[in-house]
């Protein structure tokens, strides 16, 4: 509407324009006396003056509403009232422009400061970095985790934590990585995490700091606890028979209240000792076998890393295994990810836990009627490292017991010692890696070692 009212405007004004022009034109080749030429000159004149003053009006008011605005002044305001309609409908316009910025400019600092109460109030300490180490924004818990009151820049926490500054430095975005460290004087266990963030052209690093050290004493009590009532349960299983068998052979030996004499033993008192004696050294040999199994999980030699060939490895752990396979039937696959060839690990570590995991899966799969299968898959991840993964279509297991399955002397098989799958896991954490299980009754389970 405005640019339909500027192009009449303009029309009619160059109408004008040529109408004089041609006037004077005419007046020139007639040879009228001079004062029609002169006034005709004055009046193109005052046309010209007129013409190049409504552009530059218009002009000077568009730089003007945009200066306010590259200055975020939105209290600039253009008279509506005048008397040239095509004005009043462009200062309305730029009015309302003017306004509408002004809105979105109120909702924007509203977001802005809603999320930086939001940010500052946050349990988990959150920071960003520009690409050259400047610090955008730091909530107040960060400060807290880093032990400092202001940090402008990340160099300069290098003075004040060493430790946390080469840490985050080398910090690469999606990694994440635990620390300790001393806050006002008390020890925190630190998760920290980094993300990439990018708008336009800049690039950001978010950096998120999580104390995780009541969660981690909350897992371990529970461990604790776990364990406590395990080894109390196999104990017991052991101290209560070999008190009651104690007793009862004591019983042999005495008559009111009297110890007998050797006489007064019978062929059945000594049989009865003597089987009672037995029994009594087999659970005995029972405990001392138990803590045995206890001190092995105690003592996980420091691993020795190297270069690992894993398909070469893979196909070790298949032959070590194949007389099983064959006499259970039972179906082995492997599957190796061409690209990955070889990693850095302790292979016997890594064999030992291979071995307890393809144990647990033969004995799973063993009472299944159908096609016995077990596969080892391996593939890389995306952070760079492998991953390896053993599944069976066995009995799986139970979701009452996922939780158990880790427990150390934790077994739902007969005669089984139950550290196979606590020894792996601490193995696999001493091998900086992480194992994992994912399980469904009736159809089976996977077992995942990421490296």
């Amino acid at each position: 509407m405005i640019i339909r009212r500027q192009s009449i405007l303009l029309t009619l004004k160059l109408s004008v324009f040529f109408l004089t022009t041609s006037c004077l034109a005419f007046v020139l080749l007639t040879g009228k006396p001079w004062t029609f030429p002169v006034t005709l000159g004055l009046a193109i004149l005052a046309e010209v003056i007129d013409f190049i003053h409504f552009f530059n009006a218009q002009n000077r008011k568009l730089a003007y509403f945009f200066e306010a605005i590259r200055n975020e002044d939105t209290s600039l305001l253009f008279p509506e009232n005048v008397k040239d309609k095509s004005l009043v409908a462009l200062h309305k316009s730029l009015n309302d422009l003017n306004k509408l910025i002004s809105e979105i400019k109120i909702k924007n600092e509203t977001n802005e400061r809603f999320f930086k109460e939001l940010i500052e109030h946050s349990s988990t300490g959150l920071m960003s970095l520009d690409e050259e180490g400047y610090v955008e924004i730091m909530n107040s818990t960060a400060k807290k985790y880093l032990g400092v009151i202001q940090l402008s820049r990340m160099s300069l926490l290098e003075q004040k934590n060493k430790e946390l500054y080469d840490l985050l430095t080398t910090l690469k975005p999606g990694e994440k990585r635990t620390v300790k460290t001393v806050v006002a004087k008390e020890l925190i266990i630190l998760s920290i995490q980094s993300s990439e963030l990018r708008f336009g052209e800049k690039t950001f690093q978010l950096i998120s700091l999580q104390d995780i050290g009541h969660e981690l004493e909350e897992n371990e009590i529970d461990s604790w606890q776990k364990l406590i009532r395990v080894m109390t349960h196999e104990i017991m299983n052991s101290i209560a028979p070999i008190t009651s068998l104690t007793h009862t052979l004591l019983y042999f030996f005495h008559q009111n209240g009297q110890p007998k004499k050797p006489l007064e033993l019978s062929d059945a008192d000594i049989t009865n000792t003597i089987e009672g004696l037995n029994i009594i050294e087999d659970r005995g040999k029972g405990l001392i076998h138990f803590v045995d199994n206890y001190r092995r999980m105690a003592k996980v030699p420091k691993p020795v890393f190297a270069p690992l060939d894993i398909n070469a490895w893979a196909h070790g752990i298949g032959l070590l295994f194949q007389p099983e396979f064959q006499n259970r039937e039972i179906t082995f696959n492997i599957v190796a990810d061409p690209t990955i060839t070889t990693i850095l690990t302790d292979e016997k570590l890594l064999s030992q836990v291979m071995i307890n995991l393809t144990t647990n899966a033969i004995d799973a799969v063993t009472s299944n009627s159908k096609t016995k299968k077990i596969s080892l898959t391996l593939h890389n991840t995306t952070a760079g490292g492998a991953h390896i993964e053993l599944s069976d279509n066995g009995c799986g297991i139970d979701d009452t017991l996922m939780d158990k399955i880790f427990v150390p002397f934790f077994t739902t098989k007969e005669g089984g010692n139950g550290i196979g799958l606590s020894l792996s896991r601490q193995i696999v954490r001493k091998l900086n890696g992480k194992l994992t299980v994912q399980s469904v009754k009736g159809q089976g389970s996977r077992f995942g070692v990421e490296l």
